[in-house]
């Protein structure tokens, strides 16, 4: 059996209210003498406590008459307690059938002598330790204080001999004194503050004014003058300028040698003559504390004897009436241990006082874990209980008992639901003195609750659920089995799910396998096709599960389905989302990747070539933007179409991305030339297939493609790489002339590579400043210099200086001409503007080469106009040199934004003019205001006749549409001979300059302007 529970003291005092009010009825008064006896005695011991706490002296240990007095005091009010103990004895004894007639009153009479007793015995112990204790810290603190100023004394011994050392060591030869020096003055510093410190420490004792000090007198005199003469001494050589007087050294330092051997001496003379003063002050504080030891046995002894004797027997008595008391509370408190409830003993404030057995074994805490705390600490979970536990403190704070079932965890956390009755504990006054909670387990009853309403719940749930019995005859379907099925519970109970729902669409095979699973695993799942009500077949997921029971035997079995059509129609269209083009509905780039992995590993297994066809649409962009994009889609269908049609059923069709498409042709000949031979025809087919015209949305067009072709065996390269190949072998063929075929080779492949790291390279040589701008001079009929062409340069910091003709395609291509066309503009413009004040610049034109994309660029104007206004050029000094087939593209759209273009005040030239388009048609509706003619023509004049007719034609229709010419490329007198014979009056080439920085172009410029001048 544990313990008695500290709180069965409760049931105690209730069970012994009636007597306490009998006993307190019987005795009624209290003798007025004994109030009296016993308040002499507390008188006393108060008036000896006083004494003791005023006796004796801080410093001294004296023993006298006035130390004596205190321990007298206290044995005169012991001896009073000792006679009123006796006398009541005496009474008790006389008055023997009167307390036993009246027991309860005997008892209360015992507790007040038993307090009395201790009470006297705690105020005289207490005085005494409170004596000892105060004598104990007098006498450490004398000694405390003597401790510290024999460190004081013994400091300066040590202090006086470093200084006859430092001052010893300032002899030693070629050394440098002033570290020294230092050292040996902050220790007089220090040895003066602690010679001060020890002077006033003893003042403040007054140890040297006492006629017991008389040596200590003697030796402090005598250390305070060695001392002075060693300090005095010590300063005069700290003091004297040593480098200077260096003879002089070895006289200060003697001098300070000298003094130092008497103030050691004295120093340790004061030393020992306060060692003995110490000594002599803590026998007498020994002496002292024996005596004061001595009254305390004696006044202990008499406590013992009057006092405590008379306690110990009443208490005996009330030990044997408690004993009686005691076996009917170990009943209760066995009854509380054992009850497989919850019992738990706490304060009125809900604090924990004792739980039984059943607290641990159910939540896991222990005593050590819960005393002092309260349940709602340590178990209760409050969020899930937050309105039952509002209750319940309203309950507790009017001091009413209540019943509950509260969320608890135990110690490991776990789930615990407690049905908890809080009743209130009452003293016989009715002062609420705790509770009492008891407590039963009802987690299960609760868990199986709460699985019975899951379970009604589920049934109800989306989910079509269908239980059978073992003969698989329907015995109950929930709503959502309605609402799939169609059928209502009473056409579907008694009937087989297989005939119920049956869509024929599973053979007899698959229905024995589903059985077979069954029997031997008890469970079944899979997707299954069944018949709706009104016919609608419809794909469902099933689950099947037999219940048996405790032998293995099935009983029912339950079937769980959900409707997953529409699910499977998204994942097809997901699937076709992923794989395919919803344009064209061919493979796309991800499932392109697949196919031709599969054709790599046939080809490996087979030995036989396959090749990767990638076709390109020559000018697709041109037709997306005249046409738009509706119409380009209209085409990437048909091209879809067509290619599809033009391979066979195992090749794969797919379509890279915009109006790139890849074939993958499989299983061609064993040999190189013979796969060659067949690809090639396969090709050939597909370009003449796509050539043919095309109906677009009530227009005819005609394309072509641009066809690349790389053959492989096995998986000699990845697939990135073959794609690579093959794109490579597409990009020679445009490049050939569009509407070709190329096959892969490695020259073309290193070119490509070339390109691309050329590519990479011009990306950056914009914002790392590579490119440069150099000007070309424009000369007229006088030789004057009426501006000049802006030419575009790359210098490249490993390449060098790279030509114009190889990276002004690539930046085309790449589309980074429009930001390196705009940077050209805005330096143009900012360069005229640097010209507009200075004399023979200001009148300067300069033309900028426009690239197409630039210029269609749907905010072209708004780029131009935006140049001009922040260089704040004049109209007039800048001119757009534009190509004739960016002008021949779309001739409507082209004039609008020239003609906007020339709102700014911007004039037009058409470069390279007689090697494109040129027709009289445009020429007579562009807004333009110079024909640049072609080097390409000029460079054989005047020798090459029909150069020469061409350049003559061309002045001729310029001069008919009163547009201005100038002659490109002009190299030689005859060449501008020839020119200015018929009729054109500006000239560029080499003759009059090469294109040169704006520094170089600048200079010459400005000799030009000089030499003339002169």
């Amino acid at each position: 059996m544990s313990a008695l529970p500290p709180a069965v003291d409760l049931v105690a005092r209730a069970s012994s209210a009636a007597p306490r009010e009998r006993s307190a009825a019987a005795s009624g008064f209290r003798p007025a003498r004994g109030r009296r006896a016993r308040a002499s005695a507390f008188v006393g011991a108060l008036v000896a406590a006083v004494l003791l706490l005023t006796t004796g002296d801080s410093s001294t240990f004296v023993l006298s008459g006035q130390s004596l007095l205190a321990p007298a005091a206290l044995l005169g009010a012991v001896a009073a307690l000792a006679g009123y103990a006796i006398a009541g004895r005496r009474r008790a004894a006389r008055t023997a059938d009167a307390a036993q007639r009246f027991a309860d009153v005997s008892r209360v009479r015992v507790h007040r002598r038993v307090r009395v007793a201790i009470h006297a015995v705690l105020l005289a112990v207490g005085a005494q330790a409170v004596l000892h204790g105060w004598f104990a810290e007098s006498a450490e603190r004398a000694r405390a204080e003597d401790a510290r100023i024999a460190d004081l004394a013994a400091m300066q011994r040590m202090l006086s001999q470093r200084i006859g050392r430092l001052a010893s060591a300032l002899l030693a030869p070629d050394a440098d004194p002033s570290p020294g020096l230092r050292e040996l003055e902050e220790v007089l510093d220090r040895a003066e503050t602690d010679a001060r410190r020890l002077e006033t420490m003893l003042h403040e004792k007054g140890t040297l004014l006492q006629a017991d000090t008389l040596e200590l007198n003697a030796a402090w005199a005598a250390w305070k003058g060695a001392h002075a003469s060693l300090l005095a001494s010590a300063r005069a050589l700290v003091h004297r300028d040593l480098p200077v007087e260096a003879a002089l050294r070895t006289g200060s330092v003697a001098s300070v040698q000298a003094q130092s051997d008497p103030a050691l001496d004295a120093a340790q003379r004061l030393v020992d003559a306060l060692s003995t003063l110490a000594r002599e002050r803590e026998l007498t504080a020994v002496s002292q504390a024996r005596t004061q030891s001595l009254l305390t046995l004696f006044v202990l002894l008499g406590l013992g004897v009057f006092v405590a004797e008379p306690a110990a027997r009443s208490v005996k008595r009330q030990h044997a009436f408690l004993a009686e008391r005691m076996e009917d509370l170990q009943r209760l408190a066995l009854v509380a241990e054992r009850t497989t409830n919850i019992v738990v003993l706490t304060d009125e404030r809900q604090r924990i006082l004792w739980v039984n057995d059943a607290f641990r074994r159910i939540t896991g805490y222990d005593g050590s874990h819960a005393l002092g705390q309260t349940p709602e600490q340590l178990l209760v979970d409050r969020q899930s209980n937050t309105r039952t536990l509002a209750r319940v403190r309203e309950a507790l704070a009017r001091g009413e008992g209540a019943r509950v079932q509260l969320l608890n965890r135990t110690r490991e956390g776990r789930e615990l639901w407690l049905d908890v009755d809080i009743q209130p504990l009452r003293d016989a006054g009715g002062k609420l003195t705790g509770f009492v909670d008891v407590a039963s387990d009802i987690t299960e009853r609760r868990r199986a609750q709460a699985d019975l309403r899951v379970a009604a719940i589920a049934f109800d749930s989306l989910e079509a659920i269908a239980i059978t019995d073992a003969r698989r005859a329907i015995l109950r379907v929930n709503p959502a089995f309605t609402r799939i099925t169609g059928y209502q519970p009473y056409e579907a109970i008694g009937r087989t799910p297989g005939r119920l729902l049956g869509s024929g669409r599973q053979g007899r095979e698959f229905y024995r396998a589903m059985h077979s699973a069954l029997e031997r695993e008890r469970h079944w799942q899979g997707e299954l096709w069944n018949r709706r009500k009104d016919g609608e077949l419809y794909l469902e997921w099933l689950s099947v599960t037999a219940v048996t029971d405790d032998e293995g035997n099935v009983e029912n079995y339950v079937a769980v389905f959900t409707d997953i059509t529409q699910k499977r129609q998204a994942d097809e269209t997901i699937h076709r989302l992923a794989y395919y083009d919803p344009l064209t509905e061919l493979p796309n780039r991800r499932l392109l990747r697949d196919r031709l992995q599969l054709a790599m590993q046939s080809s490996e297994r087979s030995r036989r070539h396959a090749a990767v066809l990638f076709i390109d649409l020559d000018r697709f962009k041109i037709l997306n933007d005249t046409r738009g994009h509706e119409v380009g889609d209209l085409l990437l269908v048909e091209v879809a179409r067509r290619l599809t049609a033009g391979v066979r059923a195992s090749d794969t069709v797919a379509r890279q991305g915009g109006d790139e498409f890849v074939i993958v042709v499989g299983d061609l000949g064993a040999d190189e030339a013979q796969a060659k031979e067949q690809v090639e025809r396969i090709a050939t087919g597909l370009r003449a297939s796509l050539s043919q015209p095309y109906q677009l949305a009530g227009h005819e067009h005609y394309g072509t493609a641009s066809i690349g072709i790389h053959l492989f065996v096995g998986g000699q390269h990845t697939v990135d790489e073959l794609l690579e190949r093959a794109d490579v072998a597409m990009y020679q063929a445009k490049r050939s002339g569009r509407n070709r075929l190329g096959f892969f080779d490695a020259r073309t492949h290193a070119a490509v590579t070339e390109r691309a790291a050329l590519e990479a390279d011009l990306r950056i040589a914009l914002p790392r400043n590579q490119l440069q701008l150099h000007f070309q001079p424009q000369i007229d009929e006088r030789g004057d210099t009426i501006g000049a062409e802006v030419l575009l340069r790359w210098m490249h910091p490993q390449r060098g200086l790279i030509s114009p003709a190889d990276f002004i395609p690539v930046a085309e291509e790449s589309e980074l001409i429009v930001g390196i066309g705009d940077w050209v503009l805005q330096r143009a413009c900012a360069q005229l503007a640097s010209w507009s004040e200075r004399e023979g610049f200001a009148g300067l034109q300069l033309s900028v080469n426009v690239s197409p994309k630039q210029f269609r660029q749907a905010d072209f104007v708004d780029r131009v106009r935006t140049a001009m206004h922040a260089a704040g050029i004049a109209p007039g000094r800048l001119k757009l040199e534009l190509t004739e087939s960016l002008v021949a593209l779309d001739i409507d759209e082209t004039v609008a934004t020239m003609r906007r273009i020339r709102e700014l005040g911007v004039g037009f030239s058409i470069d390279d003019f007689g090697t494109g388009h040129s027709s009289l048609t445009y020429l007579a509706r562009l807004p333009i205001d110079q024909l640049k003619i072609d080097q390409s023509f000029v460079r054989k004049l005047p020798t090459h006749r029909s150069d020469a007719i061409v350049v003559q034609t061309i002045i001729g229709m310029a001069a008919s549409l009163s547009i201005e010419v100038i002659a490109e490329g002009v190299e030689t007198p005859e060449q501008r001979a020839f020119l200015e014979a018929n009729g054109c009056r500006r000239f560029q080439g080499y003759l009059y300059g090469r294109p040169a920085p704006i520094g170089e172009f600048e200079r010459r410029l400005r000799e030009s302007l000089s030499g003339r001048g002169a």
